[in-house]
Parts: structure tokens; sequence; C-alpha cells
């Protein structure tokens, strides 16, 4: 089985499977901003038909993973120096890579989670 993803910007992964078991299909993922610390997160499938009971296994696993990943998201605290493991070498990269996104406009954390009534 061959895996490949591919973050494009901010807000698009392309995941490819290719399989010669299971065949040859493609998962995307859109992140569309909706206000501060909202979002709209739409996944595709796509797969030749005869895998369709398949891939209702595959929507299914991945969101109860999403639901999962939703409340550790809740649930976090931004650090800006964090403590990280070898292994999590990469998040310091992706957080610079990612920071080319945000401009000046971007509401800081802070602001973003204050309650103004």
């Amino acid at each position: 089985m061959d895996i490949s993803g591919r973050q494009i910007g901010p807000s698009f992964v392309c995941l490819k499977i290719n399989s010669t078991l299971l065949g040859n299909f493609q998962v995307f993922q859109s992140i569309t901003p909706m206000g501060p610390l909202l979002q709209k997160v739409v996944h595709r499938f796509y797969a030749p038909r005869c895998f369709a009971p398949l891939m209702k296994i595959f929507i299914c696993g991945e969101s109860l993973m999403f639901q999962r990943d939703i409340n550790i998201w809740n649930n976090k605290m931004f650090r800006r120096s964090p403590i990280l493991a070898k292994e999590d070498a990469s998040i310091k990269k992706f957080r610079m890579w990612f920071s080319q996104f945000y401009t000046l406009n971007s509401k800081p954390f802070t602001e973003a989670t204050t309650v103004g009534w």
C-alpha cells in the first residue's frame, strides 16, 4: 500500500492511497474559516463505485477520529516555545511555515477568545 499526503496552504489536504488489494482512492479535506475560532471542515472521499461499502466504513472511522480531535483542539493551550520530544521536531517547522498565512489583521488568540457581552 502506498499512501501519500500533501497539505496545500493552510486549508487544503490531499491524501492519496494506492493499494493492490483496496484499489486507489483519494481523500480531500478543506477547511474554511467562518469566524474567530470557528471553521467549517469538509472531507470528500473519492473511490471506484464498487468500494462504496468500504468508503462508508472509512468515513465512519474518520468521523470518530475527527470528533476526538475536536475535544483536544477545544482544550488546547498555546505555548510560544513548547517543550517537544525529538519526534515532534516537525511541529516547529510546521508552525514556522504556517505563520506566513497570518496577517496584521489576524486577531491574537486572547482577543479571539474574549467574549464581549
